[in-house]
């Protein structure tokens, strides 16, 4: 084997300490909505709305539902939830272009085609002609 190949591709890359981008970009957006909450109210509703957004952005960030995010779980969740859960086959009108001759048109050409017969003493000369191996002329 000339070149090894990695075999964990799609493992994240660690940042900071045991954090991936993704997972301090979730925790550090709570932290920003956290401080910007304990500015603008009361000490009791901050902690409250603190620990909610903090809870809730701790989550999105480590919870992985069947080995996908829990943004991504998410959007499955609600696409399910809003698109019909029978599926209704139709035929989809698609006429190929060989067939798309109009009446009239395949009518002359039914007349135009005549069947002829093949009489019963010409297939008796083939049958001896092949059974003898073509040496029977016509």
């Amino acid at each position: 084997m000339r070149f090894k190949v990695p075999k964990d591709v799609d493992i994240e890359d660690r940042i900071v300490g045991p954090l991936t981008i993704k997972q301090l970009g979730w925790l550090g957006g709570g932290f920003l909505l956290c401080i910007a909450i304990w500015q603008m109210a009361d000490v009791q509703l901050a902690v409250f709305m603190g620990l909610i957004i903090m809870s809730c952005c701790g989550a999105f960030a480590f919870v992985k539902p069947y080995n996908q995010s829990l943004v991504s779980f998410c959007g499955s969740v609600f696409v399910f939830v809003t698109k019909p859960k029978q599926y209704l086959w139709r035929r989809i009108g698609f006429v190929f272009p060989r067939h798309q001759q109009t009446e009239s048109k395949r009518n002359k050409e039914m007349l135009i085609v005549v069947k002829k017969g093949f009489p019963s003493k010409d297939v008796e000369k083939l049958t001896e002609t092949i059974d003898s191996g073509g040496s029977v002329v016509f």
